[in-house]
């Protein structure tokens, strides 16, 4: 199962009930990017990233992507992996609301990271010819070994630190299909940026985005680096001072029940793990419900479906929070007003 440690390296604190697992995938069969294949031209093509400088000579056509970002970005441009990662806890078929309409012919190998990584075996069976792991926060322990596999990208920045829309524009290179890629990052940059007006209670409105700790604590993320706080600050909001200058290093800081009413913020965006009795004995504990955000309606809690894509913004998941989750924010945001 993979376990949340692995995100526990890149956001400092914030933990989230996030596995793994394998599944029964695809065959054996080549996957070629629907809608014709990758330009010939394009290739060779040579990306440099943290970890190295990775070269494709030919067309990619059986990729694997390691990471939610990479894989997202290669549905969104048409091209169908081989082999991906496995979102658990959001549908029974391992696959999210907003990537599994984009699954199309072969079922991809659904693959799984545990504390060691992953199965490098059960990726080398996949025959891949490119590796995708821009988006996996802790390529750097297996990038040695995955690059003798295949030609393998990784993060640009660091963990955590590359946008979804520099992930896009690698994927879409790697592929031979730049200037989809182009077309891409700027249609879901206008979706994003037309949240603003078509939400205005939005504009300025401070945030916390929180979700609890095994220990029963809960993490709260505070760096503005960071790309579920980018998104957020993109539709309007803010992160409020009180919470960027928490001490702590990483993207989140760590919060006893009793330092809650730092979370005391205009709109307040709780996730539980999914725990319903953990959810019950915050909510109905006197000084989380006596928070004046929780009071006048502005406190969202969030389920995995909610949670997950604002967390891990992708191609793909982006548009599915404007969708779904933005609405839920402003009604939240509109309480403020009249709080």
């Amino acid at each position: 199962m993979r376990t949340t440690m692995r995100r526990l390296a890149a956001t400092g604190a914030l933990i989230m009930s996030l596995g793994l697992l394998t599944a029964c995938g695809g065959d054996d069969e080549p996957a070629a990017p629907s809608g014709g294949g990758a330009a010939g031209g394009a290739f060779p093509v040579t990306l440099t990233h943290k970890l190295g400088t990775t070269t494709i000579k030919a067309p990619p056509r059986r990729v694997v992507a390691l990471g939610e970002v990479d894989q997202d970005a290669l549905l969104a441009l048409g091209v169908q992996p081989v082999g991906m990662t496995e979102l658990t806890g959001v549908q029974a078929d391992g696959l999210a609301p907003w990537s599994a309409p984009k699954v199309t012919g072969a079922r991809p190998k659904l693959l799984k990271a545990g504390e060691a990584g992953f199965d490098l075996e059960e990726i080398a069976t996949l025959r891949p010819d490119l590796i995708l792991a821009g988006g996996d926060y802790t390529i750097d322990k297996e990038y040695a070994k995955l690059s003798k596999l295949a030609p393998t990208l990784a993060y640009r920045t660091g963990p955590a630190e590359d946008s979804w829309q520099s992930i896009t524009a690698q994927v879409a290179q790697a592929v031979g299909r730049k200037a989809e890629g182009e077309r891409l990052v700027a249609d879901v940059e206008a979706k994003i940026a037309g949240v603003r007006s078509a939400h205005p209670e939005l504009a300025g409105k401070g945030f916390a985005l929180t979700s609890v700790m095994p220990s029963g604590n809960i993490a709260v993320m505070k760096s503005k680096d960071d790309i579920s706080v980018k998104l957020l600050e993109q539709f309007g909001m803010k992160l409020p001072d009180t919470l960027a200058t928490l001490p702590g290093q990483g993207f989140a800081a760590e919060l006893s029940m009793e330092k809650v009413s730092t979370l005391d913020v205009d709109v307040l965006l709780s996730h539980y793990n999914d725990d319903p009795a953990t959810q019950r004995k915050i909510e109905g504990g006197r000084l989380f419900a006596g928070l004046a955000v929780v009071k006048r309606g502005s406190y969202v809690p969030l389920d995995l479906k909610a949670f997950w894509p604002l967390r891990t913004p992708t191609a793909l998941a982006a548009p599915y929070v404007v969708d779904q989750v933005v609405p839920k924010v402003a009604q939240a945001a509109k309480a403020v007003k009249s709080g």
